[in-house]
């Protein structure tokens, strides 16, 4: 639990591990916290003890809860904590158990042994001042992998116990009170607090005044405004004027890294007076200072000795007092320097900072998240902004779908079979053939397949089933599993022997998650069987075979954190139906406004046109692939500026690049493997203008399609093929089934829903302020049927109907550009400069 004062009623509440001294103790890698109690073994080991202890002694309690209240210097404090065991011994005293996994032959670092006879002492001194009992501890050192315990007393003088408190206590009173004055000063400047432009602009008044009224009743919001608006700077400027009023935290959410580089510039904008401190963090493997990514004190100079070398380079205090916006560059450099792991560091920071910028998985995944958003954790003082909320539904789905891959426990077995001929190692592989045979075993039962037989060719397309899974045998094999990964942590330390990426480690855990996953499952989950295309290819001896969880609803786990905040501002172009997405997430009904801000540019600066005279359905794609290339080389040669044109996917796209003809413009084509500096070299094409008018061609969802801008010129008009609905699928088809249950709308909400929303994100790259202008062309009649005209925005349609849209894209847009005295290139086939296509291409893979 969080430590809470209350300075009116001069109360505190705190934990045990609040009193302990130098508790920030730590260390890096499997090691973490001194043993394995972070993992699934330390978890199993202390409940296999328990359980032995039960059975045996009648007076043994586990997991006992103790709180003590007690006056200190005015205060009312009261500890809360929960003891491992308690039992009592033949001559009737109370003994107070701390219970710790070691490795094997290990025992405990001097350090760590310290820390958790503290612990111990201060259960022992919380029953004796509580209960006036007679009262001992004992260290229980329980080996993993092995049968040996050890049992260590330890002393528990009552007097220095107490004493020790008290010093504990008024240090962080003092403290406090340190943080009282910074928070004060906070408010003060917070008051101060301007808007960072010279006023509002229209519709950005209708979304503070919306996050003010959420903020102060303690409520959720869903906020439906259109891209290019200045939502962002609209929300966090009230959010940010709240929390430092209200001495809350911010966390401000994103999807995309480029949303992340929108966050900190507007927080930049309005910190001019350094009221307030904020950090972006950034990807563990991005953070590593090490030249391997292996989180091992052996292994990493960063990690060793990490907490020491925290202390005595005050690496912590200088990079707060120095820098209020902490980007991860600065982190980086400050931590590298100091030799400790700039990603820990970046840790510790987030939990000083009034302000922290990251991805959604440091808040809902549940096995990336921050520690503050841990279950049970209290989080009335949080405040959270996510941006792009449209896109949590599918994250939410992904953190609770676990795969078992046969693959990947070929990959270790590969691995082990090849890493020195140790029996250990030779126990490993036999063990991850044996579970890479059942998962293959599985689907081809599930799949109609002979077992045993090399599985049919495939066209590409997945085959998947939804089934049993074989649940019973899963869970047995894991006392097996855990003992080989026990076995080669043991041999690598001996040998020095880590490596970066290990396959049986990623394997283990891969296998532990998904466990996890069929322990939760209920009607919110399907279990299914794949077959996908392998890794590496048949001849690397893969098969593609998998067993899946499928997580069909999120919400309550979604839910348990956004309903712990203070306020969950959700942000977003497409947030309709807003019922869909409140009850996705696990917004509470009665606790959620939804608002919708229309759009506020003028209509005169926009012309939507839809292309009736092609189709995009997977059955008529082929047919259609050289007239969509035709008419998008059309209209990209009547727009003067580039242009995008976006595809529901990377094959489609390729179908239609390999059909169309010459173009007057540069051509660039998305491929699937683009990485962050091929999109940052193409956007800065785009940007400024390098390669001359350009067509780009990516895809609906990706990296140039959404939380991306195109300032000024930087883009004329956009194209979208087709609706952009998943492909189909059994994970698709599931959710359908699912949500005709649930809402009796299962195509709309599974396929168009999530399609039209790709659409709507795609077209708002080009209106973006008062002063653009361009036109968005769509390239399907289904555009003109429902359920998909329903979910076009309101102001892209006149009066008269969707109907009145249909038209040629390049005459249209011609037409709109002529109107403005701005020339293109050409129109149609006409002559044209000579085609750039090839030079200009960006390769593509696949």
């Amino acid at each position: 639990m969080a430590t809470r004062f209350d300075g009116e009623r001069l109360t505190l509440d705190l934990a045990v591990a609040d009193l302990v001294e130098g508790s920030a103790e730590r260390h890096l890698g499997f090691a973490n916290r001194g043993g394995y109690e972070r993992l699934w073994l330390g978890q199993a080991i202390h409940s296999r003890y328990q359980e032995e202890a039960l059975a045996g002694d009648g007076s043994y309690r586990r997991e006992v809860v103790l709180d003590l209240t007690f006056g200190h210097r005015g205060w009312e404090v009261t500890v809360h904590g929960r003891a491992d065991g308690l039992r009592r011994d033949p001559d009737g005293v109370l003994v107070v158990e701390e219970i710790k996994s070691v490795r094997r032959g290990g025992g405990l670092a001097p350090a760590l042994r310290e820390l958790y006879e503290q612990q111990a002492r201060l259960y022992a001194w919380m029953l004796a001042r509580r209960d006036d009992v007679d009262v001992r501890a004992e260290l229980v050192l329980i080996e993993i992998g092995g049968e040996g315990s050890e049992r260590i007393p330890v002393e528990v003088p009552l007097a220095a116990v107490e004493a020790g408190v008290k010093r504990r206590l008024n240090g962080l009173l003092r403290a406090w009170e340190a943080e009282r004055m910074a928070a004060m000063a906070r408010r003060e400047a917070g008051a101060r607090l301007a808007f960072p432009y010279a006023e509002l602009r229209p519709g950005q008044e209708d979304i503070t005044a919306a996050v003010e009224t959420a903020l102060d009743h303690r409520e959720h919001l869903l906020l439906q405004a259109p891209t290019g608006l200045g939502k962002t700077v609209a929300a966090l400027y009230p959010a940010l004027r709240h929390c430092l009023a209200h001495d809350k935290r911010l966390f401000v959410l994103t999807a995309k890294t480029t949303q992340q580089e929108m966050a900190r510039t507007v927080l930049g904008l309005l910190n001019r007076e350094g009221a307030f401190r904020s950090l972006t963090l950034r990807a563990k493997a991005k953070m590593c200072a090490n030249d391997q990514v292996i989180c091992h004190e052996e292994y990493c100079p960063y990690a060793r000795d990490y907490h020491a070398k925290l202390g005595s380079s005050q690496v912590l205090r200088r990079l707060v007092a120095e820098h209020p916006a902490l980007d991860p560059e600065t982190v980086f450099d400050h931590a590298r320097a100091a030799e400790v792991c700039p990603f820990e560091v970046s840790l510790e920071l987030a939990g000083r900072v009034q302000v922290v910028v990251c991805d959604y998985n440091y808040v809902f995944d549940p096995y990336v998240g921050l520690a503050d958003f841990a279950a049970g954790e209290d989080l009335s003082d949080t405040v959270l902004v996510i941006d792009e909320l449209h896109n949590l539904v599918d994250r939410g789905r992904g953190y609770y779908s676990p795969v078992l891959a046969a693959d990947a426990a070929r990959r270790a077995a590969e691995w082990a079979a090849t890493a020195g001929g140790a029996p250990v190692h030779r126990r490993t592989a036999d063990l991850c053939l044996r579970l890479a045979a059942r998962v293959e075993e599985a689907v081809a039962e599930a799949l109609g397949e002979v077992p045993g037989q090399p599985p049919p060719p495939s066209d590409g397309m997945a085959r998947a089933v939804e089934t049993r899974l074989p649940e019973d045998e899963l869970f047995l094999a894991r006392r097996e599993l855990d003992a080989a990964f026990v076995d080669l942590l043991e041999h690598n330390r001996e040998h020095k022997s880590f490596r970066a990426d290990d396959p049986f480690v990623a394997f283990y855990f891969d296998y532990l998650r998904f466990l996890n996953g069929l322990a939760v499952s209920d009607h919110a989950f399907s279990h299914c069987a794949e077959r996908v295309a392998p890794e590496g290819g048949r001849r690397a001896g893969r098969t593609g075979a998998r067993l899946r969880v499928l997580c069909k609803d999120p919400s309550r786990f979604l839910g348990a954190t956004i309903g712990r905040t203070h306020s969950t501002i959700g942000l977003s172009a497409t947030l309709s139906p807003a019922e869909l997405y409140r009850d996705l997430l696990g917004f509470g009904a009665g606790r959620t406004a939804a608002v919708a801000v229309p759009s506020p540019f003028p209509a005169e600066n926009r012309r939507v046109v839809i292309d009736a005279t092609v189709a995009t359905a997977w059955r008529e794609r082929a047919g259609y692939a050289r007239r969509i290339g035709e008419r998008l080389a059309a209209f990209a040669d009547a727009v003067p500026g580039n242009c995008l044109a976006l595809f529901p996917s990377y094959g489609f796209l390729a179908q239609v690049a390999a059909e169309m003809p010459e173009v007057g413009k540069r051509l660039l084509v998305q491929h699937s493997g683009a990485g962050d500096g091929e999109r940052d070299l193409i956007l800065d094409a785009l940007r400024r203008s390098l390669f001359g008018d350009v067509l780009l061609l990516a895809v609906a969802g990706g990296v140039f399609a959404e939380g991306v801008d195109y300032p000024g010129d930087a883009l004329r008009a956009v194209a979208i093929v087709g609706p952009c609905l998943p492909a189909l699928s059994l994970e698709q088809q599931l959710l359908r089934a699912f949500y005709d249950e649930r809402f009796d709308r299962g195509f709309e909400y599974a396929y168009v829903v999530p399609g039209m929303t790709r659409v709507v994100q795609a077209a708002g790259r080009l209106i973006r302020s008062a002063d653009d202008a361009g036109v968005i062309a769509l390239l399907d009649r289904r555009f003109l049927e429902r359920p998909y005209r329903d979910h076009l925005p309101a102001e892209w349609l006149p009066e008269e109907g969707a109907g009145a849209l249909a038209g040629d894209p390049a005459e249209v847009a011609a037409a709109f550009f002529a109107e403005r005295g701005l020339g293109a290139l050409r129109l149609g086939g006409g002559p044209a400069a000579a085609p750039q296509r090839s030079a200009a291409r960006v390769r593509r893979k696949g």
